[in-house]
């Protein structure tokens, strides 16, 4: 074999060794966040929507999944709309993932109590769970510094998965999502969105 040929195998080679060590992990290998992020695109919130009437038709759905789970779903829901620009799959997505973290979280007996409302220039939507008895409520703490260490310590992947998917799904949709305490006084999520009017028409 030629000089000019091995040098070229020798070449080829290299590259192909490069290109092995920059290919992505596997996916057994992915943190639980990175992997639950895989195959989606991101949220584009480019269509006017009421989310009260989205909350109004995956409440069916999102019913059935807390009753298998021994647990209630409460819509406290205002007569007038809350126009928001959203994705619709991706705030579906949100939806469901809270309702799944009220499955694993919450007290059998428990109900999730979701409130609706205007507050400035932003659509409020708040998930409480009222437990029976004196529980504590323990929804919040998964999107909480406490309950986010505490699912760490566990290796909950799970939980913190969700978390993550929530927030960069809200985060697009310019808004927010965190604990805090509710207008009825108990520790809820607390999800933030700006109004259509407020920031405007997408062209």
């Amino acid at each position: 074999m030629k000089a000019a040929q091995i040098s070229l195998v020798v070449f080829v080679a290299i590259l192909l060794y490069a290109f092995w060590r920059i290919l992505p992990r596997r996916s057994d290998e992915l943190s639980p966040a990175a992997s639950a992020q895989r195959g989606r695109m991101a949220s584009r919130p480019e269509h006017a929507a009421d989310i009260r009437q989205l909350l109004g038709q995956m409440s069916d759905s999102l019913r059935v999944r807390l009753h298998s789970a021994g647990m209630a779903l409460e819509m406290m829901l205002p007569t007038d709309p809350l126009p928001v620009l959203l994705d619709r799959s991706g705030m579906q997505e949100v939806f469901a993932h809270i309702v799944d973290l009220a499955c694993r979280a919450m007290h059998t007996g428990s109900t999730l109590r979701v409130l609706g409302r205007v507050e400035g220039t932003h659509a409020v939507v708040n998930f409480m769970d009222a437990a029976p008895g004196a529980g504590e409520p323990r929804l919040a703490r998964c999107f909480d510094a406490a309950g986010a260490a505490t699912a760490a310590r566990r290796g909950d992947g799970d939980t913190a998965a969700s978390v993550a998917l929530c927030t960069q799904i809200v985060s697009e949709h310019r808004g927010r999502i965190y604990a805090a305490p509710s207008p009825l006084g108990s520790l809820g999520i607390t999800l933030r969105l700006p109004l259509q009017d407020a920031i405007g028409s997408v062209h």
